[in-house]
């Protein structure tokens, strides 16, 4: 219905997703109205004003997210997509933060997560505008710049603004996702006392980024018999909700400092992490290993680990079954980390989300999935969090499809224009069906 539309707008939409990614809108320190720093800042003053240019109404919700409108009526059809990204980390082809187009590929950070798809929906409204087909319900996209580091941009969306009577977010995989597994941030720390002096001793430790991440490089700094000595370790790094998919380069590290001549007391710690985390990630080690059918087993990663001769902190993402207690997990970790001489230092919880397989809003999703692809598949669950948790009646809906590998928080991170393109079809039909 829209397809002709979009294929005109393609050039337009190129040109626009390339200019946000050229933004580096990763996490910074806040300033007065930017919430998560100039970068994201900067990237949601470039869609509110993309969106103005294609006709839409507008607002600017204090830097915390923002939105673009169209249509009328006293019910509202919502689209959430994100803008701020992770950071970008090494081993890339193309810079990051520089939207080239290779070989019908456009490379960089927020092509896939989540920039292209979010402009992709922008461009199918764009279309569905210029049909000048009447709708029942008003769209709006809406546009968040805190999503990686906490969501705190919905949440302040829901504290000031209407809520829409369903939508979707463009965030996750197709054909639609009814059931998000809870996620848990968990912090644990061990304090070391004032320890005599050692023929060895740990300068400095760190790995990771963030804790969605799989840490691809972890370093650390220890003096043997007073002379320093650098330490490295890399891996694979993939999304925290995957980590099977990447390699920790924290475990290697945990061995091998497990295994110098340090204080027995903090060797011992190490030797513990090893053990409990190592390189397995469903928490069998932990204590916690759990499944169910509807969306499948816990996963574990550990996303950041700091260190010295007086404090040994990490950080763990634990994505768990929707039938799963969040209270029992915390019990078990906090059990099992007393082993070690660990405390839980602090936690953070998304509860899961689940939505039954006949529901309106799947049966509509699922319907314009099938249309546009010709791909008949059951509704699906996953591990990552997306902003369907942050209102009612929103699922995840594309933009990866099923067998392709994620590259979401990856280096080399890209969407082809074929796919931007085709998610702009999928996108209009689906708001179209929503608020027809």
């Amino acid at each position: 219905m829209f397809d002709e539309a979009i294929d005109k707008l393609k050039d337009e939409l190129i040109r626009s997703l390339c200019t946000n990614i050229r933004i580096k809108s990763d996490a910074q320190p806040p300033e007065d109205g930017k919430p998560n720093g100039p970068g994201a800042a900067h990237a949601l003053e470039h869609a509110l004003r993309t969106a103005t240019q294609l006709g839409f109404q507008t607002k600017d919700l204090e830097g915390y997210a923002g939105y673009a409108e169209y249509g009328q009526g006293p019910e509202m059809v919502a689209v959430l997509g994100h803008l701020d990204v992770v950071p970008a980390g090494d081993g890339w082809v193309h810079p990051p933060f520089a939207g080239i187009i290779d070989d019908g590929k456009i490379y960089g950070r927020g092509t896939v997560d989540d920039k292209g798809p979010i402009f992709a929906a922008l461009y199918g409204l764009k279309a569905i505008k210029d049909s000048g087909l009447p709708l029942s319900r008003r769209i709006r996209i809406i546009f968040g710049v805190i999503e990686e580091t906490g969501c705190q941009d919905m949440e302040h969306y829901v504290d000031k603004e209407e809520l829409p009577v369903t939508g979707f977010t463009p965030d996750c995989s197709f054909p639609v996702i009814h059931a998000e597994k809870g996620v848990l941030n968990v912090t644990f720390v061990k304090e070391f006392r004032e320890l005599e002096d050692s023929y060895v001793t740990l300068e400095s430790l760190s790995g990771g980024n963030a804790v969605n991440m799989v840490p691809d490089k972890a370093s650390a700094v220890i003096r043997v018999n007073g002379q320093e000595v650098q330490l490295s370790t890399t891996g694979k790094s993939a999304h925290g909700s995957r980590p099977e998919l990447g390699k920790n380069a924290c475990f290697p590290m945990l061995d091998v400092l497990s295994r110098q001549d340090l204080p027995l007391e903090i060797q011992d710690s190490f030797a513990y992490l090893a053990y409990a985390l190592g390189q397995e990630t469903l928490g069998e080690n932990l204590g916690i290993a759990c499944t169910d059918q509807v969306s499948g087993p816990l996963v574990v990663n550990l996303g950041l680990l700091k260190g010295d001769m007086k404090q040994l902190r990490g950080s763990l993402n634990i994505r768990y079954p929707v039938t799963a207690s969040k209270d029992k997990l915390l019990s078990g970790l906090s059990k099992d980390f007393a082993k070690g001489g660990f405390e839980l230092e602090s936690f953070s919880h998304m509860p899961p989300i689940f939505e039954p397989v006949d529901s309106p809003l799947v049966t509509a999703l699922s319907q314009v999935f099938t249309e546009k692809t010709g791909m008949e598949l059951p509704p699906a669950s996953t591990g990552g969090a997306t902003y369907a948790r942050s209102m009612p009646n929103i699922l995840g809906f594309g933009p990866q499809f099923p067998g392709e590998e994620d590259l979401c928080h990856q280096p080399n991170e890209f969407i082809s224009v074929d796919r931007l393109v085709l998610l702009a079809k999928i996108y209009a039909q689906a708001m179209y069906e929503l608020a027809k």
